[in-house]
Parts: C-alpha cells; sequence; structure tokens
C-alpha cells in the first residue's frame, strides 16, 4: 500500500510495502536523498526511531554493490532484479534507485568493486618487488589467481556474456581495467628486456595482452565447458605449464 507519510514540515510518498504502522525509515531515507534535504537539521530523521534499521548512506551502497556482485555471478545478470538486490541486501526495493539510475550503471559499480581491489594489489606486490623478472611473473599470475579462485573471479565470465548488450559497461571495463591489467603484463616484459632477463620483444603492448588473456579464459572455461570436460586441468597444472610456455619463449 503506498500513500504520503507526514514527515515534520514535508510530505513524503512510501516507495516500499510497508502498512505505515510506524515511519518506514527506508522510505524516509530515499526521500530525504531523493529531495537534497538531509543537511536541514529541522527535517533530520528523529533519533526516536529504532537505531538497528540505520544505516550510513555509503555502507548502504557498499551493500547494494556487494549483493549485486553474488546474484550477478550466481544468477546471471538478466536473471536478477533491483527488487532481487534490493532483498538480498536487506533494503526497501526501491533504494537501488537512488544510488543507481539504471541496472548498468549498477553493473558498472559491481565491476569496480569485483576488480579494482585486485587490480590494486597486484600494482601493489610488483612494486615491492626485488626479484628477477621471471619472479615477478609468477608474483603477478599467483595475484590473478588469487581473485580468479576468490567469490568475484566469476565476474569474467560475466563481463564477456554481456558485452554485447551493455556496450557502455564493457567499454568501461575495458577503459577503466582491462588495459591496467594489460598494463601489469607490459610492465614486467618491459623489465625483463631491461634487465637481460627476456629476449627483445617488438612489441611488448601486443605480448601483454597474449599473456593475459589465457589467463582470463582459463577463468571462463572453468565456469563454463570445464565441468563437463572430464580432461580440464587443474588449477596448478594449468598455471604450472602456462608459465613454463610464458617464460621459455621470453627466454634470451
Amino acid at each position: 500500500m503506498q500513500g504520503p507519510v507526514d514527515f515534520g514540515r514535508r510530505t513524503f510518498f512510501c516507495v516500499s510495502e510497508c502498512k505505515f504502522a510506524r515511519l518506514c525509515l527506508d522510505c524516509v531515507a530515499v526521500r530525504l536523498y531523493m529531495v537534497g534535504i538531509d543537511t536541514d537539521p529541522s527535517v533530520n530523521i528523529s533519533p526516536t526511531l529504532p537505531p538497528a534499521r540505520t544505516r550510513r548512506p555509503d555502507e548502504r551502497g557498499a551493500e547494494l554493490v556487494r549483493a549485486a556482485l553474488d546474484l550477478f555471478v550466481s544468477r546471471g545478470f538478466a536473471a536478477t532484479k533491483l527488487e532481487d538486490v534490493a532483498r538480498a541486501a536487506g533494503t526497501s526495493k526501491g533504494l537501488p534507485y537512488v544510488y543507481f539510475r539504471s541496472k548498468e550503471e549498477l553493473f558498472k559499480a559491481v565491476i569496480t568493486e569485483a576488480v579494482g581491489g585486485p587490480l590494486q594489489e597486484a600494482d601493489r606486490r610488483l612494486d615491492g618487488h626485488a626479484g628477477s623478472s621471471a619472479d615477478m611473473l609468477r608474483t603477478l599470475v599467483r595475484a590473478f589467481r588469487e581473485f580468479e579462485e576468490s567469490p568475484s573471479g566469476g565476474v569474467i565470465k560475466l563481463i564477456l556474456a554481456e558485452a554485447g548488450n551493455f556496450p557502455d559497461a564493457a567499454r568501461f571495463f575495458i577503459e577503466s581495467f582491462d588495459r591496467r591489467g594489460h598494463a601489469l603484463f607490459e610492465r614486467v616484459i618491459r623489465r625483463g628486456v631491461e634487465s637481460g632477463e627476456f629476449r627483445a620483444i617488438d612489441d611488448p603492448e601486443t605480448t601483454a595482452i597474449m599473456m593475459a588473456q589465457p589467463l582470463a579464459m582459463f577463468s571462463v572455461w572453468r565456469r563454463s565447458l570445464g565441468p563437463y570436460e572430464p580432461r580440464t586441468p587443474t588449477a596448478d597444472r594449468y598455471y604450472a605449464a602456462y608459465l613454463d610456455f610464458v617464460l621459455k619463449g621470453l627466454a634470451p
């Protein structure tokens, strides 16, 4: 049942399904956010309202993104509705529209949540690496494996599956994250060439892409055809074979 809620000097309309036995915090929070009056102390939510349901706006947004990541990976993007995300996050079904203008915008936030942190961690590890370039590559591959085997790893398959339906999200991933990942491999290549550990590489940029893509494809394969292929190698075997193949190809 939707209807007006008299709140201080203004009237708000419920965007949830509460019966108005009490003031709905989610409904009030949505309207306060939308009209931009949360800085007015005369209309702030009363401190006597139940504190257990009160969460900071940034916390609510993060909870929505984490819930969306889990649902998009497990159910698929098309099969997940924004109200499913709200339910999983424990918020009113109207709240996702406060933080995200569309499902595609939420998709971009999910990509950032899943990929941004692991990329920063990989970059940090390379910054602190003082060993050989071969070991530097092993460090980078190990960082990718940790991401791929985490709950966030399924986002790679999700992005590839939805790229044709959501080209803006695909371009966002490429420009914000995919190129950064390739740059990490290119960094290893150039370091090895300069130190004499690797042979001269005519096109480090393209070589970096060729080194990164088999790792991404293994992630997709493990979540698609791999379970039905008895010969699918274990992760240990795959990464060992990958490093053996690549390092021998880079050797002087």
